[in-house]
């Protein structure tokens, strides 16, 4: 049982699970190749997924969410007006699956299942600290309050005597992002993350 991450363009090659697909641990888990791996809903099974990539992967640096601690007491409603906050070190994270399940189909095999048509998918985005969208927007590279149309093109040959699943999944690209506050000398008040819809993720399964 195999499969990879498919190039921009194109989707990777799913090799028929012969289990549903289930809970298998709280670890995360990856799908992996190309040179990229992908972070998968927790109890993914990875044998069931494939990954197909509709944008270039962008060029930031690699990097992982800041473990300081914020020294200076920040409150939602002082902070949101507080024209001195900005958002710096912006890192990609990799590939993530939205857990957000956008379309399925279902059917007995021998057949063909296939998910094709065009969906609206929002990007999303969090922080420690309250912080205006249209900043983090202007670092990340993307509008983080946005939608982008993405085009699903999956398959799954499902085996004679079983019954299969096709399910679609939004991929994310994530990235980090600290904030700093130019009032108190300079000081890192907290940190967030933000997605932007790249492509799809396909759960595929028989039994």
């Amino acid at each position: 049982m195999a499969c990879a991450v498919a190039g921009v363009g194109a989707m990777a090659m799913m090799v028929a699970p012969q289990a549903q697909a289930g809970p298998a641990s709280d670890a995360p888990s990856l799908v992996s190749g190309a040179g990229a791996a992908t972070r998968l809903p927790s109890g993914a099974v990875p044998g069931h997924w494939i990954v197909d990539r509709q944008a270039p992967a962008p060029t930031l640096p690699q990097g992982t969410p800041a473990t300081k601690s914020a020294t200076v007491p920040q409150t939602p409603g002082t902070v949101d007006s507080d024209i001195t906050l900005e958002v710096r070190d912006v890192r990609y994270a990799g590939q993530v699956c939205g857990s957000g399940r956008v379309d399925m189909v279902t059917g007995p095999g021998p057949m063909t299942l296939t998910l094709t048509q065009s969906r609206a998918i929002a990007s999303t985005w969090s922080a420690s600290v309250s912080i205006a969208a249209w900043k983090v927007s202007s670092q990340v590279g993307f509008s983080v309050t946005d939608t982008a149309t993405r085009t699903e093109a999956g398959s799954y040959v499902v085996p004679a005597g079983q019954f299969g699943y096709l399910e679609a999944y939004p991929l994310y690209d994530l990235f980090y992002y600290d904030i700093y506050s130019r009032a108190v000398t300079d000081h890192w008040v907290g940190n967030g993350s933000a997605q932007h819809p790249v492509g799809y993720c396909y759960n595929a399964w028989s039994n």
